[in-house]
């Protein structure tokens, strides 16, 4: 590893740990094949999270650290989502062109097709400098048939909460310190 990835990895909104495994040591393992493999693994991993709706997709897309999911638009028979975010621009600014997103397409894609019922089929449309296009296309004809021979149990996805519950606001801090003792 160079100095200048060290560096970028390091400072980078994934982490060195993220970062390393995801751009360095996945790559180097699966070699050419990279995109091709990460698109399968991120179609298993919707099936280890199935998701019911397209609000819990963006959700549980922001908490497993891909980026920021928004949907462009929708037809019966595609999708189009932007997948941006400190993240994606962090690894689309380190390697332009090179950077997989085969991860992120399988995943919406699985997504996706469980929410439909019908099969469906993710590919990058378009690549900026901070954010990438996943266009989704289904056949409304052809249903689905995964892997898995159970129906998927959909999870139920809670949105993150930066404010620590367990301690009071200020504010309510505040109230109790003007009340006498």
């Amino acid at each position: 590893m160079s100095q200048q990835l060290y560096d970028e990895l390091l400072k980078s909104p994934q982490g060195l740990i993220n970062g390393t495994l995801r751009d360095v040591i996945i790559p180097a393992i699966l070699g050419k094949e990279t995109d091709e493999m990460l698109y399968w693994i991120g179609k298993d991993l919707a099936r280890q999270y199935p998701v019911a709706s397209p609000e819990d997709l963006i959700t549980l897309t922001h908490q497993l650290g891909l980026g920021d999911l928004t949907l462009q638009r929708k037809s019966k028979t595609s999708q189009l989502w932007q997948l941006g975010g400190p993240i994606v621009a962090s690894r689309i600014k380190k390697d332009e062109e090179n950077t997989s997103f085969g991860l992120e397409c399988g995943y919406l894609a699985q997504e996706i097709e469980f929410q439909l019922g019908t099969v469906v089929e993710g590919r990058i449309s378009a690549r900026h400098h901070n954010f990438i296009e996943i266009l989704l296309k289904n056949d409304p004809q052809t249903n689905s048939t995964t892997e898995r021979t159970e129906l998927a149990t959909f999870i139920q996805v809670h949105p993150t909460n930066t404010n620590d519950e367990s301690q009071p606001s200020r504010k309510h801090r505040r109230a109790k310190k003007s009340h006498p003792a």
